[in-house]
């Protein structure tokens, strides 16, 4: 009786372990599916080789134009006009200086261009007796030694129609506007009284200028020479220059004092340099 209930148990047993296999072994398939779903897909065979890129085009430079030139200038100026502004004569003018300027230019298009211009000249006064209703004589303060002088600047711009003259070489004929300016240095008159002075003063001016010039590239496309010639001819009637002022002489005495000249035009010449950018 006890060996037959000792094959049962045994029994029992292996039938629970054969059970506990199958059912580990049934839960292990589904995860050896899904590694086997999840394995890298094979290699695929290499495809033909990339075509090699298509030679560059060729380099291609643009085509050179002349844009701005600017550059400094040495300017002869003639400034005309002895008169004062009532039309009566002062007995002074100013005398021919050499002055300094600077130009720039832009060239719209091959036949016309825009310039401005900055030239300054300092004019010495030439002054007849009895130059500013005064009889004695009159000297530069504080030069006492030296002649009486007038600092000149002129501002403007101007409208160009340019005609080429081959590569390197152009000529225009120009026209536009400027602001002119004229600052009197202060002046000691000799009186047998005694010795006085005579304030600075100014003038100012429209001018309507007028020019002619050439030019040509001494090094091709960097550096241009050129002479310009203009004649102005100035609107306004200045400032305090033009009319009658006052000062206190040695006695301390008012006295009058004579109008200076009103500028009634100009003719400048200028030899220049121009940087072409």
């Amino acid at each position: 009786m006890r060996t037959a209930r000792a094959r049962v148990g045994r029994g029992t047993a292996a039938c629970a372990v054969a059970l506990a296999f199958a059912s580990t072994a049934h839960a292990e398939e589904p995860s050896s599916a899904a590694t086997s779903e999840d394995a890298a897909p094979a290699e695929q065979p290499p495809g033909p080789p990339r075509p090699p890129l298509p030679p560059a085009p060729p380099r291609t430079r643009l085509p050179w134009a002349r844009h701005i030139e600017i550059g400094p200038d040495i300017a002869l100026v003639n400034r005309f006009g002895s008169n004062d502004a009532a039309g009566q004569p002062t007995g002074i003018r100013l005398k021919p200086a050499v002055g300094v300027g600077v130009h720039a230019r832009w060239e719209i298009f091959d036949y016309l261009r825009f310039s401005a211009f900055f030239v300054h000249a300092e004019h010495e006064l030439a002054l007849q007796t009895g130059a500013l209703a005064q009889p004695g004589p009159i000297t530069a303060e504080p030069r006492e030694d030296g002649a009486p002088a007038v600092r000149s600047l002129a501002l403007g711009a101007r409208l160009a129609p340019t005609l080429p003259l081959g590569e390197r070489a152009r000529s225009w004929l120009s026209v536009g506007v400027g602001y002119d300016r004229f600052d009197f240095d202060r002046m000691r008159v000799s009186d047998p009284g005694g010795e006085f002075t005579v304030r600075e003063r100014g003038a100012s001016y429209v001018e309507i200028p007028l020019g002619l010039g050439v030019s040509f590239d001494i090094i091709r496309r960097w550096l241009t020479i050129e002479l310009e010639t203009s004649g102005a001819f100035v609107l306004g009637r200045g400032g305090d220059a033009t009319r009658e002022g006052q000062a206190i002489d040695a006695q301390g005495r008012r006295r009058t004092i004579g109008a200076l000249p009103q500028t009634r035009g100009s003719f400048v010449q200028t030899l220049g340099l121009s940087l072409v950018l």
